[in-house]
């Protein structure tokens, strides 16, 4: 059985022990009375359980007018009253509760004075409509709490849900761009080296220049599967030896590579981005710089920060061979992922011509 039934038929059985409803007189006036709180009592009931506050209020209302009547035949119309303030409580605030209370103050009141009883019953049903709001605004306080401790696990969730997506796609953005930088690198370099060997081919070049060219082709290969282990290593966090690196990657493009300051250990994400801005100049030199260009990589170990320039022979488009430009593979997000790689380090990035080289800067604190 529940509760709001057990509360159903303590609010009927009381009245009926103490009035003793019948069909004559104030018998008569009782049972109406006690069928005027039970109405009240299920219209609550079913005003909250569909969502109708309108219902609920009149229905409480009717509850609160009923017991206070009811207190001119027996006391236990001040219970009533009591149970009408903590349901008007529960609903609405406290101004409107005490208005729908006072309903039944008021027809207390009236009841008394028509029957002529001492007005100290009059008393009791205020101090019942009292408490009965006390209880009323604790309980609406404490759905209140529950609810809004409710509402704050949720937010958490949420937060939690959000951070670890965008956790997820910091990482995915993370492995696309690593995956993105070796394969431009590698696949522009091999680009270049197929096509000079069809050059090769259709000149008529001998055997050993042609297998000369198929060596480096496949050399590329290689270079570029080694990268990607390093890639790989990298994104798990194990330390650059970014002197080493540097140095690899310029004699393999033939350019000079300068070190100053004390070589120290780089965190792998400022390792790598200064790996892959070397990688990405050297790979826009080889499309945009015409044959033989001068290619300087320098690298300064600051106190707490690294600085690299890369330089080059400044050249206008128009001047390189139309082969190696067919050659030149890339999505053309050259300079815009460097400086991106850079600035994610709080770091600074410029590319452009000065004095008649074309530079590249990346400073990164570190």
């Amino acid at each position: 059985m529940s509760v709001g039934l057990l509360v159903l038929v303590g609010l009927v059985s009381g009245p009926v022990r103490a009035t003793r409803p019948g069909l004559e007189g104030w018998h008569l006036a009782a049972l109406i009375l006690i069928i005027c709180t039970g109405l009240g009592w299920v219209g609550w009931l079913t005003g909250r359980r569909s969502r109708r506050p309108a219902v609920s209020a009149m229905s409480v209302a009717l509850l609160s007018a009923g017991g206070g009547a009811m207190v001119a035949l027996s006391t236990f119309g001040a219970v009533v009253v009591g149970v009408a303030a903590l349901c008007a409580a529960t609903l609405v605030d406290l101004i409107a509760a005490a208005a729908l209370t006072a309903v039944g103050v008021a027809s207390a009141a009236v009841a008394i004075a028509v029957v002529g009883h001492e007005t100290s019953r009059l008393l009791t049903v205020g101090v019942g409509a009292l408490l009965g709001l006390l209880l009323g605004v604790g309980r609406r306080q404490r759905h209140a709490w529950v609810r809004a401790d409710a509402e704050l696990a949720v937010a958490r969730e949420r937060s939690a849900v959000e951070h670890q997506r965008a956790e997820l796609l910091a990482e995915r953005h993370h492995i696309a761009r690593e995956v993105h930088d070796v394969l431009a690198h590698t696949l522009s370099a091999l680009s270049v080296q197929m096509t000079a060997l069809d050059s090769l081919v259709e000149d008529g070049a001998p055997a050993h220049d042609v297998r000369a060219a198929i060596g480096r082709s496949r050399r590329l290969v290689v270079e570029g599967l080694e990268e990607t282990h390093r890639a790989v290593r990298a994104l798990r966090d194990e330390p650059v030896a970014l002197d080493k690196r540097l140095s690899a990657l310029a004699e393999g493009e033939g350019a000079a590579f300068r070190i100053r300051g004390r070589v120290r250990p780089l965190p792998s994400p400022v390792g790598m981005a200064m790996v892959r801005v070397v990688q990405e100049s050297l790979t826009n030199v080889r499309k945009h710089a015409p044959p033989g260009a001068e290619v300087t990589v320098e690298l300064f170990f600051g106190e707490s920060y690294i600085d690299l320039t890369v330089t080059n022979t400044a050249t206008d488009r128009d001047d390189v061979d139309p082969a190696r430009r067919r050659g030149a593979t890339g999505g053309g997000y050259g300079l815009h992922g460097m400086r991106e790689r850079v600035e994610l380090l709080h770091g600074t990035f410029s590319a452009g011509p000065k004095n008649g080289l074309w530079r590249v800067r990346a400073e990164i604190p570190a």
